[in-house]
């Protein structure tokens, strides 16, 4: 008796297995390519990796906010030494820049906001992962529709919360 209750929970995990094993990581492609993925550090929990278009090559990780356009990404990483834009156009960071000049080539500052790239502030990549549902969801009013120049109108139909 115990053997068939043993083998039955055998085949209970390895019908489970498959989906474990096949469970995509939590992740997004920004308009520009860029792709966040959720980090390794479990005392980071809703932090998220910032690669490279290829996603392979990791440029920053700890993420702990990020602010992006159809080229540029701004990062706050827990580890401040991983912080600074990120251009999309060659994968790289941009480094030797302060925080104003870098939003100020960027084209990310201007609105007076915090941001002035999809997101009118620092958005928590956590929130902007594929097939998130509320409440963990960047607000509506944060998107920044009125900016003309964001070229992927699409984003915008992505889910987000709260009043719009």
């Amino acid at each position: 008796m115990i053997s068939v209750a043993v083998g039955l929970a055998s085949v209970a995990a390895l019908l489970r297995l498959p989906a474990v094993i096949g469970h995509p990581p939590d992740r997004v492609v920004l308009p520009n390519g860029m792709i966040i993925m959720r980090g390794v550090d479990p005392a980071q929990s809703n932090s998220g990796d910032l690669f490279a278009k290829d996603g392979a090559t990791r440029l920053a990780r700890d993420l702990e906010g990020i602010c992006f356009n159809d080229r540029y990404v701004w990062v706050y990483s827990y580890d401040r030494s991983q912080s600074g834009l990120f251009d999309a156009a060659i994968d790289a960071r941009l480094d030797g820049l302060s925080h104003d000049e870098a939003y100020a080539m960027s084209g990310l500052g201007g609105n007076r906001q915090a941001c002035n790239g999809y997101y009118t502030g620092m958005v928590g990549p956590g929130l902007l992962y594929d097939g998130n549902t509320s409440p963990h969801l960047p607000s509506c009013n944060a998107r920044n529709i009125d900016n003309p120049i964001l070229q992927d109108r699409s984003w915008f139909e992505r889910p987000c919360q709260g009043d719009q």
